[in-house]
């Protein structure tokens, strides 16, 4: 094989690469939507907390809850319905979706032993959280898109951080954890537009 032909292989190997990338869709929306609750959500529930408004803390805990939850049925079931990409590489979209789902079902097992046992105070869930995100982050930026581990830098930085100023914890993860996955998750969510409207393009 001389290297004209090696160079061709090379550069049509690469472009095969390229256009099964353009296909991926993580379903980062999900990022973009439990990343701006938890930025509103923990930052108030440590507030009535701290204002000794237990009542009102439940109600928000439960409506963001809820609320990210019907979010992510609904979102999921009407891309099932309309796919954005005919040729989507599942097996990627499989490996994000079980890291976030494995992720939190940990989380919740967690937040409910860890309190129950002493390991750690209810008020300190926040920061077991904290570690989930970073976790879901970190897995999501090794397998799809490096702007992921900078969010996961930021969120474990937040850990840290509420791990030292524990009676704040959610004042310091609600913005690292928010916008560890929000900006991330827009870049994503633009990405997979762009790609979307290239291939389009491409077919016209």
């Amino acid at each position: 094989m001389d290297s004209t032909q090696a160079k061709g292989d090379l550069r049509f190997v690469e472009e095969l690469a390229r256009r099964a990338r353009a296909q991926i869709d993580p379903h980062a929306f999900h990022y973009v939507h439990w990343g701006l609750i938890v930025l509103v959500w923990f930052p108030l529930e440590n507030w009535l907390q701290a204002n000794g408004l237990g009542a009102w803390q439940i109600a928000v805990r439960v409506t963001s809850i809820a609320l990210g939850v019907v979010l992510t049925v609904f979102r999921e079931r009407r891309l099932a319905r309309t796919p954005r990409f005919e040729s989507e590489d599942v097996e990627l979209t499989r490996q994000i979706i079980w890291i976030v789902y494995a992720s939190v079902g940990a989380g919740i097992v967690l937040s409910a032993v860890a309190p129950t046992f002493e390991l750690i105070a209810p008020a300190n869930v926040p920061i077991l959280w904290g570690i989930v995100y970073a976790n879901i982050a970190f897995a999501t930026g090794v397998v799809y898109r490096r702007g992921f581990l900078f969010g996961a830098a930021l969120i474990f930085a937040g850990v840290v951080a509420a791990i030292v100023l524990q009676p704040f914890n959610g004042y310091v993860l609600g913005p690292c954890m928010g916008l560890g996955m929000v900006v991330p998750g827009l870049a994503a969510e633009r990405e997979v537009r762009r790609n979307r409207e290239e291939l389009e393009r491409a077919s016209a």
